[in-house]
């Protein structure tokens, strides 16, 4: 008769024990899946171990009564349904419990297919309840979804520091608010049932509704930062952010747009980029003075440490682009790299004249004390790094250095680091350092050709340097002649002071 109450499961509370299994088996039979207990305690066990549909209840117990079960259940499972039985009818009790919460009440004796007639009923009555409740509760969620938007809209109306335009689906403005009209400096008239790509001339090209609508159905946001125009001549910044409106079906009935005014932002971050750049320049120029120092008292060749650093900075933009080094040489590494080369040999300045300035080969002792000169360069930009802090810049620069004499295979100086033990600026120097070295005048040498110092070089691919590395700057060797030729065409620094023998 009642199919679909298979899926129901009740539980009955009396204490006449017989009366409980008679009515399982019946309610069984009619296939309700029926579960029976002779007491108070036993029913909120059962409760609390696994889920029912129904409860049906005796309220007259010893010890605890239905209406002590019937408030433990109120207060634990508010949404049980409770049907309550009872020898002993007393329509007011029934009327008040009616009140509290119960679903109905049958006065004993009573037959089984009342109470399953009831049954049915109840459970039906319970559940056409809790849709209702649900129902509720979600129109309950979207009218406070709906008054916080409208709060959150309101406030942005109202709002001077922040813009708000909306627009209909045809892409005619049909609302601004007064902080857009102080933004753009156009009045509400002028702003209001105008199209936005008519406004486009009057604020930015970029303000095109058929592609700002063709970007929201594939991202659902369009965002810019644009540059616009006042009338007045001056212009302001503005970040503009669309959004699609839509109702509950997901379907678009309008678009807004908010928009933020960033010029003072902007106004600041251009100034505090401006400050740092001429920082930048400082701390460049002090390294490049620090370098001079021992430039000037080595009496090498004029435009060295420009050529150095030029050097460095050509190897090193082709070697980001080989996927060995590609994660390791970044712009910034390359911006450090071109400031730092010129401090390679920053120690000589601790060098004496006497060996430092002498023109002939150097005795073993004589060679060792030259060999400090990458020592004492670390250790004097330890101590500035030691005094104002940790420095990217100066770091490189220690590193540069000290390993700038290393060799590939481990037979430089002054620890004999080897392979990839050896910094890779550090590495980058010594091929610039070399050529440079090659391809200049000293007191002791002439200056080789090109094409000889690097043939030279060639002989020490996997000796003095890393095959890869090596590679690469032969593979400039055109651009690396060409910076080479226009330094040589510049002759001598007018700054530079010429040694001659009474020099002291």
């Amino acid at each position: 008769r009642y199919m679909e109450s298979q899926a129901y499961k009740i539980l009955l509370v009396d204490d006449e024990y017989l009366l409980g299994e008679v009515l399982v088996q019946a309610l069984r039979e009619e296939g309700i899946d029926a579960h029976f207990v002779d007491s108070v305690s036993a029913a909120i066990q059962r409760l609390d171990d696994a889920p029912f549909d129904l409860v049906v209840s005796d309220i007259y117990m010893p010890n605890q009564t239905g209406n002590d079960f019937f408030r433990y259940a109120r207060e634990h499972y508010p949404d049980l349904p409770i049907i309550f039985i009872t020898g002993n009818p007393n329509v007011e009790m029934a009327v008040d419990l009616l009140k509290q919460g119960a679903y109905d009440y049958l006065a004993k004796p009573f037959m089984v297919m009342e109470l399953v007639d009831k049954i049915h009923q109840v459970i039906g009555k319970a559940r056409k309840r809790r849709q209702e409740q649900s129902l509720m509760a979600d129109m309950k969620q979207i009218l406070q979804q709906r008054f916080s938007e409208l709060r959150i809209y309101q406030d942005i109306f109202e709002s001077k520091n922040e813009g708000l335009l909306i627009l209909d689906t045809e892409g005619l403005v049909v609302k601004v608010n007064p902080g857009f009209v102080r933004m753009s400096g156009l009045s509400e008239a002028e702003l209001v049932n105008r199209s936005l790509d008519a406004l486009c001339e009057r604020l930015h090209p970029a303000l095109d509704f058929a592609t700002i609508t063709e970007v929201l159905r594939e991202k659902g946001q369009w965002k810019r930062e644009l540059t616009i125009p006042r009338g007045d001549g001056d212009s302001w910044v503005g970040n503009f952010s669309f959004f699609p409106v839509q109702d509950e079906r997901g379907k678009t009935f309008s678009y807004s747009a908010i928009v933020n005014d960033v010029t003072d932002f902007r106004s600041v971050e251009k100034a505090l980029i401006t400050s740092l750049e001429q920082t930048n320049l400082a701390q460049e120029a002090i390294i490049f003075g620090l370098a001079r120092l021992a430039e000037f008292r080595d009496q090498e060749t004029g435009y060295h440490l420009e050529r150095i650093r030029t050097y460095c900075r050509e190897l090193a933009i082709a070697m980001s682009q080989h996927p060995r080094y590609e994660e390791q040489i970044t712009d910034k590494f390359i911006d450090y790299l071109y400031r730092t080369a010129p401090l390679h040999d920053i120690g000589k300045v601790g060098i004496p004249d006497n060996i430092l300035l002498k023109k002939g080969p150097l005795t073993p002792d004589e060679y060792t004390i030259m060999k400090t000169h990458t020592l004492i360069g670390y250790q004097t930009l330890k101590s500035i790094r030691e005094q104002y802090g940790e420095m990217e810049f100066i770091t490189m620069g220690m590193d540069i250095a000290y390993a700038h004499h290393e060799r590939y295979d481990g037979k430089g100086y002054p620890r004999g680091l080897s392979g990839e033990a050896i910094p890779l600026p550090a590495q980058i120097v010594a091929v610039a350092d070399v050529y440079d070295a090659l391809t200049s005048e000293r007191a002791y040498k002439k200056a080789f050709s090109h094409d000889v110092s690097l043939n030279t070089m060639k002989l020490e691919r996997g000796k003095h340097f890393d095959p890869l590395l090596l590679d690469i700057f032969l593979s400039l060797a055109d651009r690396v002649n060409a910076i080479r030729a226009d330094f040589q065409k510049r002759g001598t620094p007018r700054s530079r002071p010429v040694a001659t023998p009474e020099s002291p």
